[in-house]
């Protein structure tokens, strides 16, 4: 015969078991649906286009991430983020206090579509 203490201890454990077995199955389904993901957003049919753009009087980074956003067909990209890709790319302009002058070459990449000529 089991004494109650036994009894909690042994449902303690069965619940833990409960427990684990199905933080293991969330976590396969979660890097399922990540992998999923990974395959969705698959680039083979796109291609990243590199320009170099010089920066004319008035210029912002603002205005010209807007200017080549629409040029963007290979996938969603938001305006922050497109700024943030300039940055990158140009780390002299983080260096300068985002401060940019007429003249200076800033590089800028996006993607397009495959058999999408881009503008330029």
């Amino acid at each position: 015969m089991t004494t109650l203490r036994q009894r909690v201890a042994a449902k303690r454990r069965e619940q833990t078991l409960a427990l684990n077995k199905a933080a293991i199955c969330f976590a396969i389904a979660a890097a399922g649906f990540t992998m999923l993901g990974a395959c969705a957003s698959d680039t083979s049919h796109q291609r990243l286009v590199e320009e170099t753009y010089t920066v004319q009087q008035g210029d912002t980074l603002r205005t010209i991430a807007e200017a080549y956003l629409p040029k963007n067909t290979g996938g969603r990209r938001y305006i922050l983020e497109f700024e943030e890709g300039i940055k990158e790319l140009n780390p002299w302009i983080v260096e300068n206090h985002y401060t940019i002058h007429p003249g200076d070459k800033i590089k800028i990449t996006y993607w397009v579509k495959d058999g999408k000529e881009d503008d330029e």
